[in-house]
């Protein structure tokens, strides 16, 4: 229920799943272990929603709207969707700075202020899964939506190298083709359009089965790496022909 609302939302948000602390006489697995292995009908989750702003207000605002919840020193934490996105037009002969910077600033600072908050206190734990939203934007440079495409394309590469960085943890990426949430309703060419709904199911699905990848709709997931394998000069001749296309 939580995570499909928060599935529609389409401003920045972290929800996060936080462990409450367990009876003493409940037993319990190895650290590492704890909250590794989350099923879509089990465990507990909190969503918390947070204005992304300056680095050490959101840290302090992050572990504020934790601790109404739990303490996450007995508790810990065991996992953290970073879904901070919006999307505008930026096509050049419209061009707004403000615009541009308002996706650079969520979509990647916000993506970043998420992640090392929540990093923070799962290196401590030695233990925790971070998931991150990206976009089927990040294939190549989109015509119109480029500085969106370029931020999806900065968190695939951040989260590569955090995987390589922090080995305790367990990274899962997670590209989305076009859903059906207020991101993207002003689009006339939202192909392969898939409710949020059912969005939310293959995730969550994606994320019990640990899958360090996922790309979906199954169409995406064929055409991504096609279209990445594109000579540079055929996919910018594409390109151009799709702007012509919508002027």
């Amino acid at each position: 229920g939580r995570t499909r609302r928060c599935a529609r939302r389409a401003g920045p948000c972290a929800p996060c799943s936080l462990r409450r602390p367990r009876p003493a006489a409940a037993s319990r697995r190895p650290r590492r272990e704890r909250g590794a292995r989350p099923t879509p009908g089990g465990g507990r989750a909190t969503v918390a929603a947070m204005k992304i702003s300056m680095q050490l207000q959101y840290a302090g605002g992050f572990k504020e709207s934790a601790a109404r919840v739990v303490d996450l020193e007995k508790a810990g934490l065991d996992m953290v969707w970073v879904n901070s996105g919006i999307s505008r037009s930026t096509f050049f002969p419209n061009w707004d700075w403000q615009n541009v910077e308002a996706i650079i600033n969520t979509n990647i600072m916000g993506a970043m202020y998420t992640t090392k908050a929540c990093a923070d206190i799962m290196v401590q734990q030695d233990s925790g899964t971070i998931v991150a939203i990206g976009s089927v934007a990040s294939m190549r440079g989109l015509p119109k939506h480029g500085i969106y495409s370029m931020t999806k394309i900065a968190l695939n590469h951040y989260i590569e190298s955090l995987v390589a960085e922090l080995p305790q943890l367990h990274f899962i990426l997670i590209h989305p083709g076009f859903v059906d949430t207020a991101i993207n309703q002003g689009n006339p060419n939202r192909v392969f359009l898939m409710t949020a709904d059912k969005a939310a199911q293959l995730m969550l699905k994606a994320v019990a089965k640990r899958k360090r990848y996922y790309i979906y709709p199954w169409q995406f997931r064929l055409l991504y790496p096609l279209v990445r394998a594109l000579p540079a000069s055929l996919y910018q001749s594409i390109a151009k022909k799709l702007v012509k296309m919508r002027k």
